[in-house]
Order: C-alpha cells, then structure tokens, then sequence
C-alpha cells in the first residue's frame, strides 16, 4: 500500500529521514482537502492516501522524500512497535501475578519484566515482542536484583496456602502453650536460617535446613516466603501456628521488638464459639503485662473472671482496622537488605 505524504511546511525537514527508515506514526486523524495527518517523531505531516485507515501506533516505510511517500507496513500487534535490543524508559503502572501495566512513550502496555527492583521508573531492553512484551530493567544492582526476586515471591503470597503447606511440613505445629515449646517452635520455624548462618548458630531441628536436606521445593518456597513476608511486616517474627487440641482454627503470631529485651506479641485467632479474636501481650510497667483482647463478641465478663499474675487482662471491640497489623506492607520491600536481618 503506498501513500503519497506531502508536509506542511516547517514540520518536518526532508534530512530528519531518508528512504528506506522506518518511522513510526503516534496518531492519524482527517486533515485538509481529504487529506491525513499524521504524528511522526512529535511532528504533523500531512498524507494524502485512498487506503490509509485511521488509528495509532503506525509503522510506516519511507519510500523517497521528494516529495515525501510512505508505505504502511502490516503489523500484527502493538508489541511490533518494539524490536529486540530497544532501550526504553518505562513507567510502571501496575501488576499481578508477575504481569505488568507499563506505559511507553505515552502508550500503555502488558508486559513480563524479569528483573525489576522495585521502582516505578526505569530503563529497560526489550527481549522479545511476541506473545508478550517481555522487558528486562538494565542498570540494576545486585540488591535491586535480590529485592525483585523477594518481590516475586511475595506478589503470589497467600496465606492459606502457605499455612498449609507448613503445616504438613510440621513447621508451624505447637505441641503446648508453654513458653519452652513456643520458643523451641519459633526458633526452628526456619525463618532465622539465615541469621543462624551468618552468626554461627546450631542449625539443628531448622525446618528451612530439612526442607534444602529433603529437597522439598514447596516448603522451601513457603518458609522463604514467610521470611519476606516478616519483613514486611515490620515485625521481629512473624508465623502462623497449630495446634490439634484447642478451639481454634490455626492462627497468626506476630511479635516486635520494643527496645532492649522487651518485645510485645500479637496474636489473632478465629474460635468457633465468638469468631475472629486478636490479643496483644505488651509490657505495663516493669514486671506486668497488659493483655487486650479484640473481638466482636463482648467477652468482658468471662475475662475479668480471669487472674493472671502480674498482668492485667482488658476486652476491647475489635474494629476493622486491627486485622489490618497482620496485613504484609509491600512498600517496605525497597528498605529490606536480605534475610540475615531476621534474628
């Protein structure tokens, strides 16, 4: 299909391209006198053609430039706008799944990006066009690469599914309630693996040690992500738990350092008898605790009957932005420097 191109003058001088380049047209809309006009390198050149259809994103083959005639090349998608080896800079907009919304040159994409670290602006090389435009960000450090790969595991994070696979593993099963048991359950949880190695420590009983001895993937990929997922968090430890023998369905463990060797713990449990149920053990004074449980059920009679040594036990109505503390917080991913700072 050829098309006879002639420019307004001024627009475009006839050394900006030569015969045989291809350009790629932004938009054409109707001109003059039947004519089209169309958008190449930011500049309006007006063609004349039977057979030009209206659109964006035309890619064209300048045929001679005096006077100008373009042939408008087949494309078969979008993507074709893009050749191997391209540099660009991208804006990304949004994702899921691993799948990115990213805006190129004012125009918006779905693209894969193998390395991203993080960041909302970046220089990318195209890889491959078709089926997907897959991009890859170019001027990354190591820790921009190790954060993109912690960001892929946790943007697939689901907590059920974790759960489930740590507990068949029997990472997260609590024999008792007794503060010996928690300790020993949460210290071989295997999110301090890491830790252990950079300090030394024994690793014996480590479930993230039997999941690499026992080449399971699954518990592997699922304590690595609770690891990511505490940091997040901004907690000091961060698990689920289990336990066979009480009324409740499994829960959630959440415990921040304070300062010192003082630490306070979340914990939020779902009972069959009055629902979701979080209760935070956070030290008064200098040898007492002040226990609050949240729920929706008013509890506050069957508590006050309770008598705890040198704590103090209060019910409060949960609300709904108190389930949002176990929730992972995303936007810390770019201050994590790796694992070894869990311990």
């Amino acid at each position: 299909m050829d098309i006879s191109v002639s420019a307004y003058k001024s627009s475009m001088q006839q050394a900006d391209i030569n015969a045989g380049d291809i350009v790629y047209a932004a938009s054409a809309k109707a001109g003059r006198n039947g004519s089209y006009i169309l958008n190449i390198n930011g500049r309006n050149v007006e063609a004349f053609s039977k057979d030009l259809l209206f659109g964006n994103n035309l890619k064209l083959m300048v045929l001679k430039t005096n006077p100008l005639e373009v042939e408008l090349l087949k494309q078969q998608s979008s993507n074709s706008l893009f050749q191997t080896g391209d540099k660009l800079p991208v804006k990304i907009l949004s994702s899921n799944n691993g799948i990115f919304s990213v805006e190129i040159g004012g125009k918006t994409y779905t693209a894969g990006i193998l390395a991203n670290s993080g960041s909302a602006r970046i220089m990318a090389e195209v890889i491959k066009t078709e089926p997907l435009l897959m991009l890859k960000e170019i001027n990354i450090t190591p820790k921009q690469t190790a954060l993109a790969a912690m960001a892929k595991e946790i943007s697939v994070f689901n907590q059920k599914e974790t759960a489930a696979v740590l507990k068949v593993f029997g990472a997260i099963h609590l024999s008792s309630f007794m503060a010996d048991d928690i300790k020993k359950t949460l210290k071989n949880s295997g999110q301090f693996f890491e830790y252990k190695l950079s300090k030394g420590l024994s690793l014996d009983g480590d479930m993230k040690l039997a999941a690499y001895t026992q080449q399971n993937i699954s518990a592997e990929s699922a304590i690595s992500k609770m690891q990511i997922a505490n940091a997040l968090m901004g907690s000091d430890f961060f698990s689920f738990f289990e336990n066979d023998e009480l009324d409740f369905e499994d829960g959630i463990i959440k415990v921040v350092k304070n300062g010192g060797n003082s630490y306070s713990v979340y914990i939020k449990m779902n009972f069959t008898k009055i629902g979701e149920t979080i209760i935070s053990i956070i030290k008064h004074y200098e040898n007492s605790y002040l226990i609050t449980v949240r729920s929706k059920v008013n509890i506050s009679a069957e508590l006050s009957r309770l008598r705890i040594k040198n704590c103090r036990v209060v019910w409060k109505e949960m609300q709904e932005k108190d389930a949002d503390f176990f929730q992972i917080k995303k936007e810390n991913l770019k201050e994590m420097n790796g694992f070894e700072r869990i311990g």
